[in-house]
């Protein structure tokens, strides 16, 4: 783990230098940056980091723009690359101008020393509920920061690329190993509010409680007895997920960002569920950590998607039958044939553009 990797670090240079103490060692550097095995760092994302800390004494942490190395390999990978950039230049970009950025990753971050060394040794042995933590140390690491009042930022000077998940259930294990840090940590950064601005009690307060909105929100509709309320959800969340990407797209100057609209679907469909599982599974951390790319033979994963599914194709069979009871008026049919077409086309107009990227991609290896 990225933790144990760092204490054993500070620990070496301690024995190097056995003159100083826990507490002195702390003067021999400004900071220290951490990063994952398996991340390629860009040659100016060190100093530019460290610019950061030097601007201003109350900045305890900071953290890049983390890019995606294996982008083209699968599609989760490729919808992975889009979601990871507009986490990271609009979400946490946003957190930085206030702040308060509440995870600085573990593929490319560094902290300032100084206040490192006064909660390195808590921070590595986390327990929660009798449990000792194994994963979420980024997270943990970032609200130890704030937690002494320390600010967070983020800079998109600094870059790295990283590998991801190219197999559903293995990015699915990740989201929800993700999630159990996530919902753990949210309880621990709540008690440090206070201490920041009123953006991250506002973002952290959405945040936390909107999958559980949606979830109920999602059953009412799929169990109302109404096929358009349904086909109407659909809709809306494509065209929120469109607006988002549209400005996506302006702000980086780039198409491919449309396709950040996709990813709507695929937190509704696997996203919501896979948190769910991990609040109900919060304390158990004995699966989902393997290596990015092993088979994966762990199918827990696809449990709560499955019971989602069937949650679902249960309201739409129940509105079917409803709906059956009373007969369609002419203009109830011309919406939901005209709501169809529209949501059909715009899934095959995403999916030729996909294609039409991959094929590009594969012709420019190639050659």
């Amino acid at each position: 783990p990225a933790g144990e990797v760092m204490l054993r670090a500070v620990r070496v240079l301690q024995q190097l230098q056995p003159e100083f103490d826990l507490l002195n060692y702390s003067t021999l550097c400004l900071a220290v940056q951490v990063c994952d095995s398996d991340t390629v760092l860009d040659p100016a994302c060190t100093i530019e980091m460290l610019k950061v800390l030097e601007e201003d004494p109350m900045v305890g942490g900071v953290g890049g723009d983390v890019q995606i190395l294996n982008k083209y390999d699968s599609w989760i990978s490729f919808l992975s690359s889009v979601r990871y950039w507009m986490a990271f230049n609009i979400e946490r970009a946003c957190q930085s101008y206030f702040g308060c950025v509440q995870c600085i990753s573990g593929p490319l971050g560094m902290y300032r020393n100084s206040l490192l060394q006064r909660f390195l040794e808590p921070w590595y042995h986390q327990t929660f509920l009798g449990s000792k933590c194994s994963f979420g140390d980024d997270r943990h690491l970032t609200n130890r920061v704030l937690s002494f009042g320390y600010k967070t930022k983020y800079t998109a000077r600094s870059q790295c690329q990283t590998e991801t998940p190219t197999q559903y259930l293995r990015w699915l294990n990740q989201q929800t190993r993700w999630s159990k840090s996530y919902f753990r940590e949210w309880l621990y950064n709540a008690l440090w509010f206070h201490k920041h601005s009123l953006w991250m009690t506002y973002e952290s307060v959405v945040t936390g409680f909107f999958p559980f909105f949606l979830v109920a929100t999602v059953i009412h509709l799929f169990y109302r007895g109404r096929l358009w309320n349904i086909l109407l959800f659909l809709l809306t969340v494509q065209l929120v997920g469109m607006v988002k990407a549209t400005y996506a797209c302006f702000l980086r100057g780039s198409l491919v960002m449309i396709f950040m609209s996709l990813y709507s679907l695929l937190y509704m469909s696997s996203l919501l569920p896979a948190k769910m599982f991990a609040l109900l599974t919060i304390n158990k951390a004995g699966w989902g950590t393997s290596g990015r790319r092993k088979i994966v033979v762990n199918l827990i994963g696809a449990v709560p998607v499955t019971v989602w599914a069937l949650v679902l194709l249960g309201g739409v069979a129940y509105t079917v039958y409803c709906e059956t009871q009373e007969p369609f008026s002419e203009m109830e049919k011309a919406l939901l044939i005209a709501g169809t077409v529209l949501y059909a086309c715009y899934w095959l107009i995403l999916l030729v553009l996909y294609l039409a990227i991959v094929a590009k991609r594969s012709y420019n290896v190639l050659d």
